[in-house]
């Protein structure tokens, strides 16, 4: 089960729509304007989907896979410890705590009468679930740490698009 905040995937899809606009706008000024503004343009579209539209929780029969905006976290079942919904999604393993971007957190009075978010739900549900069963009774750690990869390219688009910006406005 896949599950993404709405409000932040909503925020992401208006950021990338209103670059395209822009870039759309920029480009009826000419090719010296989009060289000079297409990249802080481009810039602003990529930070609306890498923060807000491309990170969720993934919780499979395997564990939960964390996408965050730079990196993705594969957490098996029987490294979680503990799983903390008062602010979006926590969760603490054997191996230290991992943070679900994506995950929406409960409102403020929800906050206040022990409600969590839907994916510190949907997680806590499945870990409780094969606890119960017996699943996690004799639980081994198979790796030294987390498998974690790194979005290599979104990030280097990230720092790359905000220097080429600056050159460019700065040039022209």
């Amino acid at each position: 089960m896949v599950v993404r905040s709405s409000a932040s995937r909503t925020l992401g899809a208006v950021m990338v729509a209103v670059a395209a606009v822009v870039l759309v706008a920029v480009a009826t000024d000419g090719a010296d304007a989009v060289v000079a503004w297409g990249p802080l343009v481009v810039f602003f579209g990529l930070l609306g989907w890498a923060a807000f539209w491309q990170p969720h929780v993934e919780v499979s029969d395997g564990g939960v896979r964390v996408v965050n905006t730079l990196r993705t976290v594969e957490v098996p079942w029987p490294a979680v410890e503990e799983v903390d919904g008062r602010y979006g999604l926590t969760l603490r393993t054997s191996y230290g705590a991992v943070q679900a971007w994506g995950a929406q957190a409960p409102s403020g009075r929800g906050r206040a009468a022990g409600r969590e978010g839907e994916a510190a739900q949907v997680v806590r549900e499945r870990w409780e679930r094969l606890r119960t069963q017996g699943h996690l009774d004799h639980a081994r750690l198979e790796q030294q740490q987390l498998p974690a990869h790194w979005h290599r390219a979104t990030a280097a688009a990230l720092v790359a698009l905000p220097l080429l910006a600056a050159v460019t406005l700065s040039v022209g």
